[in-house]
């Protein structure tokens, strides 16, 4: 859902002056990817890793940590990963392939499929002819993660995805489609509804059986119940203050087209291979599909260089194809470069971890050995916001204990001017914190039910110990000793 993607993205543009690519791995470069990855782990607390990478004619994987920790499970590349927005090219690739078989148009308006659906900008409806399918597979909708993550409903029943497009009736869009490029992972949850309109079947059977399967994804899931058989499906995690749980986040089934498909690195590494046309044992259809859909949308300025095209991130001349994802408890990344024969796909059960790495360990392809493991801002805030939240408990602990001392000691006063003032000043800012305390999400297009699925819990805490803090310097004041 994090997708993040235009900062991420950024570092990935200094890929289109490589070097030729390594078609083999030497000892010495292989024992330095498992070692970023080993500390990768272990600086970041995320249990578990795999990377797929292709180089050249050759595929390699590598491993680190747990797949459940508290089991004892290693990851491997077997291991399933919930893959986050990486999820939004396989309905990409789903939608253009009822386009090929002449189902529907991408030009389409929604409306045809889906006439319920109603939209407003600026208090008045939207022309619905004016709003089509290629706004919501390009994010030029209007609907956007600031303004609509928050109406994603938890929920597990099969109508979870019609349910979740169905909060969009009558929304208000953030810009006119077609304005401007702004991304809102809900957009993919309206082409899975699409999908199964024009197919006739639920969005999971539809992938599995229409696109999973003909690909030769045998192990990559739209169903849970499916992965979880496996055994191999990885636990989720995330952290606060500096320790990592087991997370079981809220089931955003409806989501599912936009953030929810599982699959392994090996499955991950025929996906990329056929994204580069490696792969030619797959229906032809595919073909035509997959080159559609990298096709970046220009009609919109481009971001740090970058388009959007169907659930991928393009450049101009299609030298990268990225895109990466970020689930409540699960982070992912994945890099394309077809001019270099070059691809890299990272799963991690964790939201810590930093996916930058993966450059890193581009890097190492290309003979630059030495490469360390930076934290994440995630990882940084948290950390942050934690070691804030314990030292203002204790202030507000020192403050509070210090005006019990005061009038205790105190004899009884008239209250003075000063005392008035001091008292009023920080009475007033404990008020404004504690409003902070209700409205901080607002502010950022979300609320605290929302924040704390996606981000450390850390924030909520520093907040209400600000709040505690000057509600204690407020009591320390106003029991000014009297002199």
């Amino acid at each position: 859902m994090k997708k993040i993607i235009v900062t991420i993205v950024t570092s990935f543009i200094l890929f289109i002056g490589f070097a030729t690519p390594v078609y083999a791995l030497s000892d010495a470069q292989s024992v330095a990817i498992q070692k970023l990855l080993d500390d990768a782990c272990r600086i970041s607390g995320v249990p578990g890793m795999s990377i797929s990478i292709i180089s050249g004619d050759k595929t390699l994987y590598f491993s680190s940590g747990y797949a459940d920790r508290e089991k004892g499970l290693p990851a491997n590349e077997n291991t399933l990963y919930e893959l986050a927005s990486v999820s939004k090219a396989f309905t990409g690739a789903g939608i253009l392939l009822l386009e090929e078989q002449g189902l529907l148009s991408m030009n389409d308006p929604v409306n045809k499929y889906l006439p319920w659906l109603t939209v407003e900008y600026k208090g008045m409806p939207v022309n619905m002819q004016s709003l089509t399918l290629n706004h919501f597979l390009h994010h030029t909708s209007g609907l956007t993660n600031r303004k609509h993550i928050q109406s994603i409903p938890q929920g597990s029943t099969p109508d979870m995805l019609h349910k979740t497009v169905e909060t969009l009736v009558d929304t208000e869009l953030e810009f006119l489609p077609g304005e401007q490029y702004k991304y809102g992972t809900i957009n993919y949850d309206v082409l899975g509804l699409v999908i199964e309109v024009v197919s006739g079947q639920s969005y999971e059977s539809f992938m599995t059986e229409q696109v999973f399967r003909p690909l030769g994804l045998y192990h990559t899931y739209a169903y849970k119940e499916e992965a979880l058989a496996t055994g191999q499906l990885a636990q989720g995690y995330r952290s606060s203050f500096f320790i990592t749980s087991p997370y079981d986040a809220p089931n955003y089934a409806g989501n599912k087209p936009a953030g929810y498909i599982m699959s392994c690195t090996k499955d991950m590494a025929r996906w990329m291979n056929i994204q580069m046309g490696v792969v030619q044992d797959i229906p032809e259809v595919f073909k035509a599909v997959i080159q559609k859909s990298h096709n970046g949308n220009i009609s919109v300025p481009d971001i740090d260089g970058m388009y959007y095209g169907a659930g991928w991130s393009v450049n101009a001349d299609k030298t990268i194809i990225e895109h990466s994802g970020n689930n409540p408890n699960f982070s992912t990344e994945v890099v394309i470069l077809p001019s270099e024969h070059t691809a890299l796909c990272l799963l991690t059960n964790g939201a810590n971890t930093n996916i930058a790495l993966v450059k890193s360990i581009k890097d190492i392809l290309d003979g630059n050995l030495t490469q360390s493991y930076k934290i994440s801002i995630i990882q940084l805030w948290d950390i942050i916001l934690s070691s804030a939240t314990i030292i203002i408990s204790l202030l507000a602990i020192i403050f509070f204990l210090l005006g019990l001392r005061r009038k205790k000691l105190s004899k009884q006063q008239a209250v003075s001017k000063k005392r008035v003032f001091s008292t009023v000043v920080w009475l007033t800012a404990t008020v404004v914190m504690c409003i902070m305390c209700f409205v901080l999400p607002m502010f950022i297009g979300y609320d605290w039910p929302t924040l704390l699925v996606w981000q450390t819990y850390s924030l909520l805490t520093g907040m209400i110990t600000l709040a505690l803090l000057t509600a204690s310097i407020t009591y320390f004041s106003y029991c000014l000793k009297r002199k």
